[in-house]
């Protein structure tokens, strides 16, 4: 079941205070959906340049991590840094591109634009319809991420082995990774 279908039956039985709220739990959804997005990117990051750098201490990998973390780097900005650390497909880069617009907009420009739509039901729909377009098509996109995080690992040595003994000592306190 879609999104949008889910939110469609939470939304029919519901007063209109009710579908209000619904309507602002869904935005919330979206933006929080694109916030993981966004921390997808974060970790695809942060691998490339653990290894990239040949880091030896757990110091140089948190230094690492903490300079992402607290990157004023826009979501585009990643975007942009994963497409050149990543063979990403054309379909996979126009994607991209457009869920970046779409969440641009969802954050910085939606109610400004659409906020007439809570005047009906047809509107309200319309709204559900959008957040929940934005909300599947982000998970989407963050699963077809997997694989090339998963052949980027593959094709700078590192087994899965790698990672799982690198993140047991991480979070052992050991100092060599």
């Amino acid at each position: 079941m879609s999104t949008y279908q889910i939110a469609i039956n939470e939304y029919n039985p519901e007063d209109d205070d009710g579908k209000h709220k619904l309507i602002y739990a869904y935005f919330g959804l979206a933006v929080y959906i694109g916030q993981c997005l966004e921390e997808t990117f974060s970790m695809m990051l942060f691998t490339d340049r653990i290894i990239k750098n040949k880091v030896k201490t757990n110091k140089e990998v948190n230094e690492i991590i903490d300079l992402i973390d607290s990157s004023k780097k826009t979501m585009g900005a990643f975007i942009n840094e994963v497409k050149q650390s990543y063979l990403l497909s054309d379909e996979l880069r126009d994607k991209l591109a457009e869920i970046l617009e779409r969440r641009n907009y969802l954050v910085h420009k939606y109610f400004k634009s659409e906020i007439q739509k809570f005047a009906s039901e047809l509107g309200q729909k319309e709204m559900l319809n959008y957040f929940s377009n934005f909300i599947d098509d982000s998970k989407n996109i963050d699963n077809e991420l997997k694989p090339y995080y998963s052949e980027h690992l593959k094709y700078l040595g590192i087994t899965e082995e790698m990672v799982n003994k690198m993140i047991d000592e991480i979070k052992s306190g050991k100092g060599e990774v």
